[in-house]
């Protein structure tokens, strides 16, 4: 294995020891989605959110595309393969509730896909706890 996959290793494994950022990969398996949309979806804060996808952008495993005034993030394409199978591998984990799958993509379920309808809602309800972030400077 090369020096820089196993940086890149390194990378997503720090990337994937915090829930929330978990969370917000799993959002983002169907297709990008708006920062917006992301923050209500977790009930935290923009910024806070916005913190953990700088974080992630970091790693290398999502990408932004802005359109007008709304920033869009989805998983981003061109990964280590390495990088790729593992962060797969979590996903599906993630989103299969103990199903097994065979699939080289993330695999999404329907009820893990939010309409966006769902979030005008006043009965929508996050099943998700927000958690406290703790930040470490290097």
């Amino acid at each position: 294995m090369q020096e820089s996959t196993f940086t890149a290793l390194e990378h997503l494994f720090l990337a994937l020891s915090d829930k929330t950022r978990l969370r917000l990969l799993a959002l983002m398996v169907d297709g990008e989605v708006p920062v917006g949309v992301l923050a209500e979806s977790l009930g935290e804060s923009q910024p806070k959110i916005s913190r953990h996808l700088a974080y992630l952008r970091s790693a290398g495993l999502v990408s932004t595309r802005r359109d007008g005034k709304w920033i869009y993030y989805g998983l981003e394409d061109n990964m280590d393969d390495a990088v790729t199978r593992v962060l797969n591998a979590t996903l599906r984990s993630i989103l299969s509730d103990g199903k097994e799958s065979a699939v080289s993509k993330p695999v999404v379920y329907e009820e893990y896909v939010y309409e966006e309808s769902e979030y005008d809602s006043e009965e929508y309800v996050s099943d998700w706890v927000p958690q406290e972030l703790e930040i470490h400077l290097l």
